[in-house]
């Protein structure tokens, strides 16, 4: 079963974001690392989410094994958090991917460094050396912001 994002989400993933993967490996042994730029597919149901093989060498294997994946993205500015769940695969990476990583690296640099965090600080957070495309079918969105809607399943369709 696939979850199609509703249009508050949508706009949700038009702000400012931070991204992390979370994978685990057959033996359920959690990994974790940023993610550097996704793209929503027009079914709303998929996301491919762009992360540095060079920086998160566990993520893809994770990916392969299990097809599995989470990935939280944040708001910096007010904490508004959202977690996707779904099955994944492994993609190639294309130059368009290249180019969305780059914008959401600008723009999360941008957007910390607004709330007063220096850009040699960030630097190394963010990179898309040996980048990597995990695409996967949502099958569950959870609200993670603090408070008391905190876990909750979020707004979104069944398909």
């Amino acid at each position: 079963m696939t979850v199609r994002l509703d249009d508050r989400l949508l706009d949700f993933f038009n702000r400012p974001l931070m991204c992390i993967i979370a994978v685990a490996d057959e033996t359920g042994r959690p990994s974790a690392g940023r993610g550097v730029g996704f793209h929503l597919l027009e079914d709303r149901e998929t996301i491919d989410v762009i992360f540095s093989a060079w920086q998160w060498p566990r993520l893809e294997p994770c990916i392969r094994k299990t097809s599995r994946i989470a990935t939280t993205f944040v708001s910096p500015s007010d904490y508004v958090s959202f977690q996707l769940k779904g099955s994944a695969t492994m993609r190639s990476t294309e130059t368009s991917d290249l180019d969305r990583a780059g914008r959401f690296i600008a723009a999360a640099t941008d957007e910390l460094e607004s709330l007063g965090v220096s850009r040699p600080l960030i630097a190394p957070w963010l990179t898309a050396r040996e980048a990597r495309v995990a695409r996967f079918a949502i099958s569950e969105i959870y609200i993670q912001t603090p408070g008391p809607l905190a876990g909750m399943l979020a707004g979104a369709r069944s398909q």
